[in-house]
């Protein structure tokens, strides 16, 4: 077998995340250049960079005028994507071609949760020196008083000595006590015994059974986002091909520092090799779905098709005591045996909306896929196990979760998401027509919350 020696070149995407000028010109011209805008990113200090703008194309001073706050959010929307603890800042200077004179400059701090979390780590370092300034302070102001306490107190007590030995010299004790010949014997104390406690042996409760199960309507049926109203902001992330001990529980202590619920679809051998994450995914409120034995997509038989799905059953409610009729066909392929047999047994085929291609792509462009197609009732597939290289999702998944619930939405799981059509649809007398939307670029009024 034959090995490279070639050296490791780092992405463009990697090298802007570490605050390369170059990379990040290169990077902000691939999407502006084509709107005739060009711009050159320089240090400017430390963690803030300035960057240079040029209208090209010929435009009047006020149509460029009009874009600045537009063309500042964009900006700021993709450095914040890049969760950068190098990059706190920008400072936008804007030209138009040809014209000397500064057209607009603006300056905005960019609040990735990598900056926050240094901004945090370096407030809490100067708080530390702050006490610990503090603290020698004290400890010099108490040794010196205790200095001049305790020269004090030699001083007395030597003084008290001469004057005592001035008395004893001048008298002539005939008391024996007062030499010491009858010592008295010191007093005894009652020995008492200590009262014994008892360890007494803690006892748990045993754990209630909790069973995700689907309303009869969609027993049987294929599901990819619902039908709610555009009020009621709620949509459900769902994660792959887990459990796995190591990115499985990082998903789920984001998932808890932001109190979000989502719904894992986990493969009967991952249950089998780690019991105790799938037990722990369901003890932290969130829902599993059934994602056949093994990660295959292959066309297989009737029997060997039962034996996928009902084995994995059987074996999460085995391991978990939770019962799901929810089902994900490997790879979301509907044209095999193992969906014809999902139906039949009444579980709700659960596919997705929203691709963030998280196995593929680094973390900016999974924040793009995702931000830019997420819509009320929709359903978003990540992935947590074996199906690839899942950095990206651990890196992106905290800015995801700001991001959404800054614009209003909230996470639930899917029998949560169906529940919620189905009491929607009971309030009023005729269902809702479906919505026919097309997919579009996020706007930018809703990047206000990414930046100040």
């Amino acid at each position: 077998m034959a090995y490279s020696n070639a050296p490791y070149q780092p992405s463009i995407l990697e090298l802007a995340q570490e605050g390369n000028c170059r990379a990040l010109t290169y990077w902000m011209n691939s999407f502006l250049a084509p709107q005739g805008i060009y711009v050159r990113v320089q240090p400017d200090s430390a963690h803030f960079l300035k960057v240079l703008i040029d209208f090209r194309r010929p435009q009047r001073r006020e149509a460029c005028l009009h874009l600045r706050d537009r063309l500042a959010r964009a900006i700021c929307y993709r450095l914040w994507t890049l969760n950068s603890d190098v990059i706190r800042g920008v400072r936008i200077v804007a030209r138009v071609a040809g014209d000397p004179k500064i057209l607009w400059q603006l300056s905005v701090r960019i609040n990735s949760p990598a900056a926050n979390k240094l901004r945090r780590a370096e407030a809490v370092n100067l708080r530390q020196i702050q006490a610990m300034n503090q603290l020698k302070f004290r400890v010099a102001r108490s040794l010196f008083m205790s200095s001049i306490t305790l020269a004090g107190f030699f001083i007395g007590y030597w003084l008290f000595y001469l004057e005592m030995g001035k008395v004893l010299a001048k008298s002539q004790p005939t008391d024996p006590s007062l030499l010491g010949n009858h010592p008295e014997a010191a007093p005894t104390l009652p020995q008492t015994e200590l009262p014994q406690t008892e360890i007494l042996p803690q006892i748990s409760a045993p754990p209630g059974r909790i069973n995700f199960l689907v309303p009869e309507q969609f027993k049987g049926q294929v599901v990819s986002q619902v039908d709610v109203p555009e009020t009621e902001k709620v949509i459900a992330l769902t994660f792959d091909d887990g459990p796995h001990p190591e990115t499985t529980a990082q998903v789920l202590e984001v998932l808890k520092q932001y109190s979000a619920k989502a719904t894992f679809f986990v493969s009967g051998a991952g249950v089998e090799e780690f019991p105790a994450m799938a037990r722990r995914i369901v003890a932290e409120g969130h829902a599993l779905g059934n994602r056949a034995w093994e990660r295959i997509a292959e066309e297989t038989s009737n029997l060997d098709a039962a034996r996928e799905v009902d084995e994995t059953a059987d074996l999460i409610q085995e391991v978990t005591g939770a019962k799901t009729e929810l089902f994900r066909p490997p790879n979301g392929r509907l044209d095999t045996k193992l969906v014809n047999y999902a139906q039949k047994q009444g579980y709700a085929v659960t596919l997705w909306s929203v691709d963030s291609q998280d196995s593929l792509v680094a973390a900016p462009i999974l924040l793009d896929n995702v931000l830019k197609n997420v819509r009320p009732g929709r359903v978003v597939l990540l992935h947590d196990g074996s199906g690839g290289e899942q950095s990206a999702t651990i890196q992106a998944l905290p800015q995801l979760l700001t991001a959404l619930q800054q614009q209003g939405y909230r996470f639930v799981t899917i029998p949560e998401l169906l529940k919620i059509q189905l009491e929607s649809h009971q309030q009023d007398d005729t269902r809702l027509p479906l919505r026919k939307r097309a997919i579009a670029q996020a706007s930018v009024a809703q990047l206000i919350p990414f930046v100040d």
